[in-house]
């Protein structure tokens, strides 16, 4: 979907209000969510059991593909057998290459928990590329990972933060949690 202003279709609502309802006793202090419909309507279904600050990031948002945001993934990616050629198309459209994709959404992933490390918990809610990005990041993962990393919508991937003396550390404890979808 990329940046398209889609909103959530009723799977969409019920998936939410499931992801609030397992995440209603977990503590959590505040929320930072993409600014795109879809992620904010999510984010405000959860904030029902919650009732925590929320703060919206650009940086959170999905990778767009330019006039090809919408289009199926699979006709999309059918002609693109190399990152080269998709990076070289992304520019073509003035669309971020990839790496700048993953930095962006990394930098502003690591910024909001640096600025919020003395809180126990916190719940960073965004889009399917970005949470690879992230995971792959804190993996040093591949490509080859991140094109095949599951993310199902409203999964919980829990990441655990560290900072030893000034030494940060990012663990993952679970990708792609969807116990609660039924």
């Amino acid at each position: 979907m990329g940046l398209l202003p889609i909103p959530l279709n009723n799977t969409g609502k019920q998936q939410a209000e499931q992801l609030g309802q397992k995440l209603k006793d977990k503590s959590i202090e505040a929320i930072f969510s993409s600014d795109l419909i879809r992620a904010k309507e999510t984010t405000e279904i959860i904030n029902k059991f919650l009732d925590v600050p929320i703060s919206y990031h650009e940086g959170l948002r999905e990778h767009s593909l330019g006039k090809f945001d919408g289009m199926s993934v699979e006709k999309f990616l059918n002609n693109m057998d190399t990152m080269q050629k998709f990076d070289d198309l992304m520019r073509e459209v003035g669309s971020e290459t990839t790496m700048e994709f993953v930095d962006r959404v990394w930098e502003c992933f690591k910024k909001i928990v640096q600025d919020n490390k003395e809180k126990e918990n916190i719940l960073i809610l965004s889009h399917g590329g970005c949470n690879r990005s992230v995971v792959c990041k804190i993996l040093e993962a591949s490509a080859l990972v991140f094109d095949n990393l599951r993310q199902d919508n409203c999964c919980i991937n829990r990441i655990i933060y560290t900072n030893n003396d000034g030494e940060e550390q990012f663990s993952i404890k679970t990708v792609n949690e969807m116990c609660h979808i039924t």
